[in-house]
């Protein structure tokens, strides 16, 4: 498998932002126009400039299009990929199998939703040290697993995140009884956790910043 992430920065030059809506397909385009906040808009074009390389890069034509769920995928390719993004980035995993990725920038104070969407022993793990950093970055470790998980398997946050169990026992997470996924998990540019969920056939990966 191979990820690839995006810093959306250059993108705030209204002249470069406008360059590159011309990259991107019609489709994004009318997206784009109808989000309201700036860096909503950023980071949509951030996606559909990293959709332009995965087509490029890997040679897929089928349409964009999305399941019933709103995974996206290439019609008649063999290409899967997942797309996330927060604050300042925008991170695609691409796989020759079905594939999840999510990307969180660790904030302050959000780990305390974990109390109502995560399991008991989540919560141990998020809370174990009285240090604010650790718990910011476990809670984020946390969610970003389950995201992962979840956009691998095309269900989006309709399985509620309590149902399951995420262990960080061992050399990598897992997803408790779920063992034909693989898990990567990363740090980006010291503020933000990335997550992949992939499947055991993807043994290595690779990983590449995509620059303007």
């Amino acid at each position: 498998m191979d990820i690839y992430y995006f810093n959306i920065t250059a993108l705030r030059n209204k002249n470069i932002f406008n360059l590159k809506l011309h990259d991107v397909e019609e489709q994004r385009v009318d997206k784009i126009k109808r989000l309201r906040v700036t860096d909503d808009k950023l980071r949509s074009l951030g996606a559909g400039l990293l959709i332009k390389f995965i087509r490029e890069k890997y040679g897929t034509e089928g349409a964009l299009l999305t399941d019933k769920f709103g995974k996206p995928y290439f019609e008649n390719s063999k290409v899967y990929f997942n797309i996330s993004h927060s604050g300042n980035y925008v991170v695609a995993a691409v796989s020759n199998h079905s594939i999840g990725v999510d990307v969180q920038r660790i904030q302050r104070d959000k780990h305390r939703i974990a109390e109502k969407n995560f399991l008991p022993s989540e919560c141990e793990y998020i809370n174990e040290l009285e240090d604010d950093a650790v718990i910011q970055q476990r809670f984020c470790e946390i969610w970003t697993i389950k995201e992962a998980y979840l956009k691998n398997i095309g269900i989006g946050l309709r399985k509620p995140l309590n149902s399951f169990e995420v262990s960080l026992k061992g050399d990598a997470p897992q997803i408790v009884g779920k063992k034909e996924y693989r898990f990567v998990q990363m740090k980006l540019d010291g503020r933000y956790i990335i997550a992949i969920c992939a499947s055991r056939k993807d043994a290595e990966f690779n990983l590449e910043e995509i620059t303007l």
